[in-house]
């Protein structure tokens, strides 16, 4: 009888007669000591893949195997199985197979069996920390900052480090060396306002240790592809200015300037300079009494938090910044994306004062983490172990934001009477620094105080805020704001000297108020589940509106 085909996810080593018909996905030619050799990344019609390794003696012996190509299919019988050992590994399964000279190829394109299915590994899952060093992993992402670049070879090899960033707005740190650097120079030279896009397949991710948390390519197993017409890009570029359009998704860079940030070296502009760029200087008082969207910076004191019916904390798509919904797996938001692992995100209302004067403003996840001193993920979870479930019950450790002395830049909204926080800072020095930059007459009432609080953490790195389109409900002052929050911390990247920045900025003045047409201004809506998201990086000082909304940039004097 003759043996029957079986399944790719049920190999094992306690047998090498196995007969498996599969389709070839990669393959890669390798030399060394000028022996060649092959490897293969294959699938079945299950879409399960296993990596095969054929040896330069098998290849002596029958030179057809260089035939072997991806996207056909074929009859594959007979190998030696051992374990998955690689040190990084293309595929997730726990064997792997080597042809020897009993392995048996044939029937070239009889089997039927579709196209692989691209699995890109979410950016929340690697800041959460679900994956495995040893695997390799498909990663696509929008290029938000250049940071250290050693364009050419030297004392240090040929090297550029990037901030990609998904159509969720979470950063993650790359690096790409040798000649996948060089890739990006070339691109990056060539893409005249373009977004660039980062695709890799097999990309390595390193936990934080020396250096962050950071993807980067392999030696020579990943697979780079830039601003190339292949379907995730395509399909990625698609959604990305989709998101642009309805607010859900940062605008981009449009030149290697705005891109480039001296992550290693000092900048002209100072975190004060930083902070303040695109916001008026403003106190609560006249905030509160603005008749239009305004990105404002002041001082406050939070006082307390203010509950509402969506309780501390949300959970959010890993595709987009909606809320997501299910007792179980998968949850699913208002798109009708699937997200199968629960994504936290901070959302709180907490009543800000200065004086007399008091206002709400909603503070998302990054900041109330900064706050807090740890994640929304985590302090659920230590609820969950006193059997506490219901998001309305508030841990005492919320408790934490109230109290404290800020410097902070808040998008407000009058339709709402509320402000939704962009950025926060508490340490003393720089709130010295900003209160001594309003005019004696409009000096925020209340007194800043030495308390001798720390700062915890000043983000540059994205500037967050968050409105809602209006439905049939009228919402209240403090269910008005709905967004994800970014949970991971990056590296903060401070300016070059050919970023765009406001020329006001540069002489410390008070920032003229502006009309407000540069803010993205959408419709709003009460519902939690209707959330949109406008959010743009401070750091790099970006032209607002971009080529998609079609507005213009700031002017910055050419440097002497």
């Amino acid at each position: 009888m003759a043996r029957k085909f079986e399944c790719v996810k049920d190999i094992n080593d306690g047998k090498d007669l196995w007969k498996i018909s599969v389709k070839v996905k990669e393959k890669w030619s390798n030399s060394k000591d000028g022996k060649q050799s092959i490897e293969l990344l294959v699938f079945d019609d299950k879409g399960d893949d296993i990596s095969v390794f054929i040896p330069h003696e098998v290849i002596q012996n029958n030179e057809q195997v260089n035939d072997l190509s991806v996207n056909n299919t074929y009859t594959m019988q007979n190998f030696q199985v051992s374990k998955n050992d690689d040190l990084y590994k293309a595929s997730h399964h726990v064997y792997k197979l080597r042809f020897n000279g009993g392995t048996i190829v044939k029937d070239v394109n009889v089997h039927k069996i579709g196209d692989p299915v691209i699995n890109i590994k979410p950016f929340t899952e690697i800041a959460n920390l679900d994956f495995h060093e040893d695997l390799l992993y498909d990663v696509i992402g929008l290029v938000d900052q250049v940071g250290y670049s050693q364009p050419t070879h030297g004392n240090r090899k040929v090297q550029v480090n990037l901030t990609l960033r998904d159509l969720g707005n979470t950063p993650i740190a790359c690096t790409l060396w040798q000649n996948y650097a060089l890739k990006f120079f070339n691109v990056q030279n060539e893409a005249k306002g373009d977004p660039i896009i980062v695709f890799m397949k097999y990309a390595k991710i390193k936990k934080e240790g020396k250096w962050p948390l950071t993807i980067s390519n392999t030696w020579n197993t990943t697979k780079l592809f830039i601003n190339e017409e292949v379907p995730e890009i395509i399909d990625f570029k698609k959604r990305l200015l989709a998101g642009i359009e309805n607010g859900t998704v940062d605008r981009f860079a449009e030149t290697p300037t705005q891109m480039m940030s001296q992550s290693y070296g000092s900048s002209q502009y100072t975190p004060q300079q930083t902070f303040m760029n695109n916001a008026d200087l403003i106190t609560l008082t006249k905030m509160v009494q603005l008749p239009q969207e305004t990105k404002c910076v002041t001082i406050v004191k939070t006082i307390k938090i203010k509950p509402t019916k969506y309780g501390w904390y949300y959970m959010t798509c890993f595709k987009c910044p909606k809320q997501c919904f299910g007792a179980a797996p998968p949850f699913i938001c208002g798109d009708g994306h699937e997200t199968e692992a629960e994504i936290l995100r901070y959302k709180l209302d907490v009543e800000v004062g200065d004086g007399d004067v008091k206002a709400t403003f909603v503070f998302w996840d990054r900041e109330c983490e900064q706050l807090i001193g740890k994640s929304a993920t985590v302090l659920r979870a230590q609820m969950l172990q006193d059997g506490i479930t219901d998001p309305l019950d508030y841990p005492e450790e919320i408790d934490l934001i109230t109290g404290k002395k800020i410097a902070v830049k808040v998008k407000w909204q009058p339709k709402w009477k509320t402000g939704s926080v962009i950025q926060i800072n508490q340490g003393d020095d720089f709130i010295n620094e900003i209160a001594a930059m309003f005019s004696p007459a409009d000096a925020p009432q209340g007194q800043i105080q030495d308390d001798k609080s720390t700062l915890l953490f000043e983000d540059n790195s994205t500037a967050e805020s968050i409105v809602q389109k209006k439905d049939e409900v009228e919402p209240t002052d403090t269910d008005a704001d709905v967004a994800d929050g970014d949970e991971i911390v990056i590296p903060t990247f401070s300016l070059s000297a050919s970023d765009e920045i406001d020329p006001d900025i540069l002489g410390m003045k008070t920032p003229s108020k502006r009309s407000g047409n540069d803010l993205m201004c959408t419709s709003q809506n009460a519902e939690l589940e209707d959330v949109i998201g406008e959010k743009q990086s401070s750091t790099k000082m970006l032209k607002v509106g971009g080529k998609t909304s079609g507005r213009k940039g700031l002017k910055v004097p050419k440097k002497e």
